[in-house]
């Protein structure tokens, strides 16, 4: 009854404004609605109230081809009256929304940031038309219905969101372990074989029970997968020497050989008639003198270090500030030589050392950390082993594409991932190392050409140079 009253008043009042002239004609008449629907648009209204939406967007739509045919200003405005109401709705449908459906949109976040309206068609699109149906009775005043139907909703997302996790993540090991079957490699090498499956089961428990394992899941499938190539190479190499029995001794030779080649590095041939033993042996003992060459000149190198850095001190001492300038660029050159113009950018902002990582990519959506850049992540540790009591702040950006509160998050997302990695590989306190995530609101580069989209998608570690 509200909004029968208050489309009549707002109908009564467009019908009694003057229609405009010249220039400003059309923004008189069309501002207010314009505003309105762009409000909607805003606050997700195509998804959480589509049918009033999309009522509101027909009716502005008419009134603009109204306009433009130089109808009556009278029709003109009983239309716009009526796409004001049928947005009025629109808006009040998704306050309820926002609070009702609260859950299943978290969910639905949360499978669009690993692709599961790729890696999971089926279970994503079954979840979408749920999710339409709860909106659908919103709009209808039935709550009890729309929080059921969410629910589903709900759960439907969960379901895609997981599957798009393991099919992302175990996609690889399951195609080789299949592999691996459709070749009896079982037959012959049924231990590492077991092994590659073994992992593989344990990986489906572990993302079903924690979908986020995170670096724990990946370095397992890396471990599955490396298992399942190694159990068909064996396989392989096993069903070649069944075939004919000299080439056993083809396969002992061939070790011979192996060893003989690292031998050779130390101007020695080792022989073989009283098996491979003595050969391992003599490399063993000549890679040990060499250990103990290198911790030697290791530790001669600090000792020549030190007195340098003496001499540094002393040559230095009427300028402190000199000092400290030279010790940070000396740093800062150490941490610049580590990278390549391809992995990272170097630089001094303020009383701040960046390393700008435009090398390190995630997939679209996600915080996943490919193993690929497991190497560029070394360096960054090795970068911080330079600085090793200084605060570090993993910033992370995003380009200016999609929507500003999911790029915020999947920013943040991505720097805990980075964060999470360096203290587990490096044994650092929690409170020393900080993620945050700026979304698009940082960027160094223009987001308007693909180029300055790829720079603005970054990790930034912040590294603090005050006392």
């Amino acid at each position: 009854m509200y909004l029968r009253y208050l489309s009549i008043t707002m109908l009564f009042c467009l019908l009694i404004v003057p229609a405009g002239y010249g220039q400003n004609a059309k923004e008189s008449l069309f501002g207010d609605v314009e505003k309105m629907l762009n409000e909607a648009k805003e606050k997700n209204a195509e998804l959480l109230s589509p049918e009033f939406y999309q009522l509101a967007v027909t009716a502005f739509n008419e009134a603009n081809q109204y306009y433009m045919k130089n109808q009556s200003t009278r029709d003109i405005r009983e239309k716009l009256a009526e796409a004001q109401q049928h947005c009025q709705r629109a808006l009040q449908a998704v306050k309820l929304a926002n609070i009702t459906l609260k859950e299943p949109m978290q969910a639905r976040e949360d499978a669009l940031a690993v692709e599961a309206n790729i890696y999971a068609v089926q279970l994503f699109t079954e979840a979408e038309e749920k999710f339409a149906e709860a909106a659908a009775q919103i709009e209808d005043d039935d709550l009890d219905d729309a929080r059921d139907r969410g629910a589903e909703a709900e759960a439907a997302y969960r379901q895609a969101e997981l599957k798009a996790i393991k099919d992302k993540l175990l996609g690889d090991a399951r195609k080789l372990i299949q592999e691996a079957r459709e070749n009896d490699v079982e037959e012959h090498a049924p231990q590492t074989f077991k092994l590659a499956t073994n992992l593989l089961a344990e990986l489906e428990d572990m993302l079903t029970y924690n979908r986020y394992a995170g670096n724990e899941a990946a370095q397992k499938a890396m471990e599955c997968v490396y298992q399942a190539r190694h159990s068909i190479y064996l396989s392989q190499k096993i069903q070649v020497l069944k075939e004919n029995e000299n080439n056993w001794e083809k396969l002992i030779l061939e070790y011979e050989d192996v060893l003989t080649g690292f031998a050779s590095h130390f101007d020695e041939t080792p022989k073989y008639d009283d098996g491979m033993k003595d050969a391992v042996n003599l490399i063993n003992t000549r890679i040990e003198n060499l250990q103990n060459e290198h911790d030697q000149l290791v530790e001669d190198n600090a000792q020549l270090q030190e007195a340098y850095d003496a001499l540094q001190e002393q040559a230095t001492s009427s300028s402190a500030e000199l000092a400290k300038e030279r010790a940070r660029d000396e740093k800062f050159k150490k941490v610049k030589d580590l990278f390549t113009p391809q992995e990272a950018k170097v630089l001094i902002d303020g009383t701040n050392l960046v390393i700008r990582l435009h090398g390190l990519n995630f997939p679209s959506g996600s915080a996943q950390i490919q193993p690929e850049y497991f190497s560029l992540l070394t360096k960054v540790q090795q970068a911080l082993k330079i600085f090793p009591d200084k605060h570090i702040l993993l910033e992370g950006h995003t380009d200016s594409r999609g929507n500003a509160k999911t790029n915020k998050s999947l920013s943040e997302q991505r720097a805990i991932a980075v964060r999470e990695y360096i203290i587990a590989n490096m044994g650092k306190p929690r409170d020393q190392v900080t993620a945050i995530g700026y979304g698009a609101a940082k960027p160094v580069a223009t987001n308007d050409t693909p180029e300055g989209r790829e720079v603005n998608r970054r990790i930034d570690v912040v590294i603090s140079l005050s006392e």
